[in-house]
Order: C-alpha cells, then structure tokens, then sequence
C-alpha cells in the first residue's frame, strides 16, 4: 500500500499537467476570438478541481496506509549522535563533526498503540485536505467568475469555510502529529531494562547507540494568519455581493 501511494503521488503532478494542457487546447480551439482571460480562468477552474479530487483521493489513501498494521511515522528523539569505540579513526571526510546530532528520525513501527496511530492518521489526511479545501475555493471562484458572477453569496460562503478549514486543520494537523510522534517515541524507544555485552572503547553501549524518546509538540502561527486573511477575503467577497445587489436593483 505505501508503494501504491508513493506511485499515486508521483502520477498525479504529470496528470495535473496534462489536463492543465488539454484543457487550454480546447479553450484555444473554440476560437481565436476568445478572451485569453477566460483561457485561463478555465484552465485553472479544471486545475484547481482536479487538485480538490486528488486531494481528497490522497487523504483516504493515507488513512488507509496509517491504519496498517506497519506505519510510517516521523517521532522526536533528544539529539543524539551515535559514539564509536575510543580510538576509532575515520578518514576521508573534508569536515569534522565538533558536536550535534539529530533530533527525529522516520521510523516504520509494528504495534503502535491506537491512540498515537489514529492522531498520526488524522494529522496527514488533513495535510491533504487542507490545500484540497484552497483548491476547491479557487475552482468556485472561477466557476463564478466564468458566470459573470464574481461576488456570488456563495462564494463568501465557501471562503469563510474554507477560513476555518485552514484554521483549525492546520492547527489540528500539526498538534496532532506532534503528539502522535512523541507518544510513538516512548513507546518505540523508551526501555524498560536491558543489557549489552562489553564492547572496548564504550563505557555505556545502550547510551551510545540507542536514542532516547524526545517530546515536541509545537503550536504553528501560519494557520492562524491564514484562516484571518481568508476571513478578511470573505467579509470583501460579502461586501461585493451587496454591492452587486444593489447595483442590478438600479438598473
């Protein structure tokens, strides 16, 4: 299943970009008359709409993946840089590590608690859904737009929906796969006892080689500037709608 979607991922940018093209020939074949303007706009309408289906496809086939029995997960260790034996000479390298390490690995777990994994499912269907949802904003617009519509009611709808959507899924997105990560972190890499044989040159070899389980849950500010200029955009697309009405009652 992760082959398929890594596949389906790797389609979907040459698919997008096909109809992107079909969709400007046949624009370009109804007539050379044709306003470019409405060229674009349609082809962007197609583009936008294709993306919003694409991903919501990509969002279920990632629950579907991050429901396996195997999942892939992203979890936060303390930064940790493995030691080697005392006396162990490397050569070769044109720079010299002076301290650091890294501080989350990519790890495919068996046995993952329902709890982490569900949070972990959640977090990257709604990294999909989250641009779908702007897709789907901008095909209502040129749909609109392509009416002659351009301040259509729903279209102030829509964008304060979609403000929320970036607002609190982004939010939630992050959050949720932080504390997946770290949840995932103790259970994969918080020992309880063990033991090691002796290796010469390294005083404590579970030290040396196993990284510890690290938290890190951070609250992002993008979705919050955002979901406000989103709302912002709503409240201009109403105020243009009242505008038309008004404007088609004097005529």
């Amino acid at each position: 299943m992760n082959a398929f979607l890594t596949t389906w991922i790797a389609v979907a940018p040459f698919l997008l970009a096909g109809l992107i093209g079909v969709t400007v020939a046949i624009a370009r074949s109804r007539g050379t008359d044709r306003p470019t303007e409405s060229t674009v706009i349609s082809a962007t309408l197609v583009a936008a709409a294709l993306w919003a289906g694409l991903s919501v496809i990509g969002a279920g086939l990632s629950v579907i993946v991050n429901l396996q029995p195997q999942v892939l997960i992203t979890v936060p260790v303390r930064e940790f840089w493995p030691a080697l034996p005392a006396g162990t000479a490397l050569e070769g390298m044109s720079a010299t590590i002076a301290g650091g390490g890294f501080t989350s690995a990519e790890l495919s777990l068996n046995g993952l608690s329902a709890g982490p994994r569900a949070a972990w499912a959640v977090s990257q269907a709604l990294g999909w859904l989250i641009p779908g949802t702007v897709a789907g904003l901008i095909a209502v617009a040129c749909f609109q737009l392509r009416r002659g519509r351009p301040f259509a009611p729903v279209l102030a709808r829509v964008t304060f929906a979609t403000a929320l959507v970036v607002l609190i899924g982004g939010i939630a997105a992050q959050v949720l796969g932080d504390v997946a990560g770290s949840v995932a972190a103790v259970e994969a890499l918080q020992w309880q006892s063990g033991r090691y044989d002796e290796v010469a040159g390294i005083e404590d070899g579970i030290d040396a080689w196993w990284p510890k389980p690290g938290l890190d849950i951070t609250i992002p500010f993008w979705p919050l500037g955002a979901g406000l200029g989103l709302a912002a955009l709503a409240a201009v697309f109403r105020y243009g709608s009242r505008l038309q009405r008004d404007t088609e009652g004097l005529v």
